[in-house]
């Protein structure tokens, strides 16, 4: 039974034989490379090489427009660092943890959103005062449609030999 230092010591010696092989067989291929180069006067854009590569159905020179020109106006900042964010797209770190996105906003007024929450939190106030309590049975009502819903199974359907059963 071989060990695995034997076995570890036999497989470098074969990678630096395949290495070995392969650029005797790379000086070879080259060789017939650059013949038939020579032989039919190729050149690196006619192998697809260059900056204007030939392509069938093509005109050279005429690159194909992909995407817009621009990235789109950027629509938050981070005060910290000034970086910006369009809205688009995966949002970076320092807006991801935001409660609240409209904090960040380049063009919106500081002063109005606070007055804004404040607002919100005195209706939301007087509304919880001036409301009753909810009543046993409605709780329960409340809570036998929400257990309902969970209970809802879409039905099973099962595919054998391409034919869907349920």
């Amino acid at each position: 039974m071989k060990t695995y230092k034997a076995v570890k010591s036999q497989i470098a010696k074969l990678e630096r034989q395949a290495e070995s092989l392969r650029r005797n067989e790379l000086k070879t291929v080259i060789a017939q490379i650059r013949k038939t180069i020579s032989d039919y006067g190729l050149t690196a854009a006619d192998l697809g090489f260059g900056k204007q590569a030939a392509k069938p159905g093509r005109k050279p020179g005429k690159a194909k427009r992909r995407g817009s020109a621009s990235a789109g106006v950027a629509k938050y900042r981070d005060p910290a660092t000034q970086q910006t964010w369009t809205g688009r797209g995966r949002p970076p770190a320092w807006i991801v943890a935001a409660k609240n996105r409209d904090d960040y906003l380049i063009d919106a007024p500081k002063a109005a959103a606070p007055r804004r929450k404040a607002k919100r939190a005195a209706t939301v106030k007087a509304t919880r005062a001036t409301a009753k309590k909810p009543t046993a049975p409605k709780k329960k009502a409340r809570a036998t449609k929400q257990r309902a819903k969970r209970m809802v199974k879409t039905p099973a359907v099962r595919i054998e030999s391409g034919v869907a059963s349920e």
